[in-house]
């Protein structure tokens, strides 16, 4: 199976989920319960999910405070191994930009790449800068960390972070921290009611839970496809490979983030906790639709065509 075919076959599957009567009233398509899914999703996968993401930059920063206390080689490598942990953490949690405007822009902020390193650098030299400027969002976040932890010699990224690039990694790390725990706090806090409605809310309606919940998923495929594999594949410039457009061009775990987040996708769809335990998932409403599609006259199961991409994906 043709790796786009996993977006075509998710975005038809979308189109399936509700109606319009001619008055343009949303009618019922089926009696599944909506809400035994975005419960699941809510309770089971994105708050547990968001908690790890949150701690782990908790580690982060405390990482950075004991590099800075003592600059060797051991405490470099922690460190490194921190933002590893973090930004792998962060392929589980991109796929929940909706909410509010932070989250609508979380990804923005937070894993916006190719950095720009030049950019980067005029920041070492502006120690008033202010990474929320628009300026800068191409040299924030993960991938700026990226660059500065791990670009070059041993002996370089410790003389960077020391010295040039200290306040930086200190300033970044704490808007990556303030702007993660501004999303964490506002579904764990119930701001605006929004986690308790999104948890209850049985619509199917654009603008609905439900669909926020999908359009969050199938724009998570396509970063799984163009943004993570396509681009520096060279899929869009003529075949001719694009290394420098990867996610994690200098600490070398773009396929570790990109088999993350396909994990995390397949997990969503089944409606799996972080454990592995299955729960009310996408693949339960299609299962319970017994949606199918005719292709070359033979009637396939869309359920089975969604699990097989995965499975195609990850061999």
């Amino acid at each position: 199976m043709k790796f786009k075919n996993i977006v075509i076959i998710i975005s038809a599957a979308s189109l399936l989920w509700s109606c319009v009567d001619d008055s343009g009233k949303e009618e019922t398509v089926d009696d599944f319960k909506i809400t035994d899914i975005l419960s699941n999703a809510a309770d089971n996968i994105i708050l547990p999910q968001f908690e790890d993401l949150k701690e782990s930059i908790t580690e982060l920063e405390s990482a950075l405070t004991t590099f800075e206390s003592s600059g060797t080689s051991e405490n470099l490598i922690n460190l490194q191994e921190k933002f590893k942990n973090s930004y792998a953490l962060w392929q589980s949690c991109s796929f929940v930009d909706y909410g509010n405007t932070n989250l609508v822009t979380l990804s923005k902020k937070l894993n916006t790449y190719p950095t720009d390193t030049a950019n980067i650098h005029s920041i070492f030299t502006t120690p008033d800068a202010n990474l929320e400027s628009a300026m800068y969002f191409d040299a924030i976040g993960f991938p700026g960390l990226d660059y500065v932890l791990f670009e070059g010699s041993e002996d370089e990224i410790i003389e960077r972070i020391s010295n040039e690039g200290s306040l930086y990694c200190s300033k970044n790390i704490a808007l990556i921290k303030t702007k993660f725990e501004l999303a964490y706090n506002f579904w764990k806090d119930d701001t605006d009611a929004y986690y308790s409605n999104f948890k209850t809310e049985s619509s199917v309606a654009e603008g609905s839970a439900f669909s926020s919940f999908v359009n969050g998923f199938v724009k998570n495929v396509e970063v799984l496809k163009n943004g993570q594999l396509g681009f520096p594949a060279g899929k869009f410039t003529l075949n001719k490979p694009k290394p420098d457009q990867s996610e994690a061009l200098y600490s070398g775990i773009s396929i570790q983030l990109y088999k993350e987040h396909l994990a995390n996708l397949e997990r969503v769809y089944r409606g799996q906790n972080l454990n592995g335990a299955d729960g009310v998932g996408l693949d339960d409403y299609l299962k319970e639709l017994g949606t199918t599609r005719e292709l070359n006259g033979e009637t396939e199961n869309l359920n089975e065509l969604i699990l097989g991409a995965f499975n195609t994906l990850k061999e």
